[in-house]
């Protein structure tokens, strides 16, 4: 087994420091830092799968998003400033609206889309409309994504898009929601464009969406 599929194989297999071996030796062999960000995503998507098929748990996720944010962290200190990493799918404010704070879900959510290529803004929790407004005109987001768990979230998520819509800035973007309680109602409540309960599959929606499938 290559050093490339070496690396995949210890992402999917969540080997925390084998990872950062292989990422430091691909580059000390010269291979572009842009394919090593391309197998660290492959290793990411396996993960994700494997969670989906309920083989690996929440736990898993996590370490993996961790695997994939320090390994970035590493290419990252040896490429020029003026090196983006990548080309960028997409850019996505995230954020648990006002009244909520929870964040496990919508954590994991960021490192998947990261992962994927997104370039993603994360408000944080307990985040009124206005913030997303400001945030979606600063970076001229292509989707924003709304997390909550408490059923007072859902009068947020109506409001945040309410006050889009207000703003002009609505029907220039899509809005996924996203929680353990969404559905097609809370959807259509808050104005949403697609909903999820699994981060896994709001990362597939959202890239579909820009890749224009």
């Amino acid at each position: 087994m290559g050093t490339k599929e070496e690396l995949i194989h210890a992402v999917t297999e969540l080997e925390e420091e084998k990872s950062y071996s292989l990422v430091k030796a691909l580059l000390d062999e010269g291979v572009n830092p842009k394919e090593v960000i391309d197998m660290l995503r492959k290793g990411v998507e396996i993960v994700g799968e494997r969670f989906n098929k309920k083989e690996y748990f929440l736990t898993e996720l996590v370490m993996a998003g961790e695997i994939f944010q320090q390994s970035a962290k590493i290419l990252e200190a040896v490429m020029k400033d003026d090196t983006k990493m990548s080309e960028k799918l997409g850019v996505v404010v995230v954020g648990t609206v006002k009244g909520d704070v929870h964040d496990i879900g919508k954590n994991i959510f960021v490192t998947l889309l990261q992962a994927a290529g997104f370039e993603v803004h994360d408000l944080g929790v307990d985040i009124d409309a206005e913030k997303f407004i400001n945030k979606v005109k600063e970076t001229k987001a292509d989707i924003v994504a709304y997390s909550g768990l408490l059923t007072v979230a859902l009068e947020s998520m109506k409001q945040t898009t309410e006050a889009l819509k207000t703003a002009g800035l609505r029907d220039k973007l899509k809005i996924i929601i996203g929680g353990l309680p969404v559905d097609e109602m809370w959807m259509k409540e808050a104005g949403a464009d697609a909903y999820t309960d699994n981060a896994f599959n709001g990362v597939k929606i959202v890239t579909k969406w820009l890749k224009g499938g």
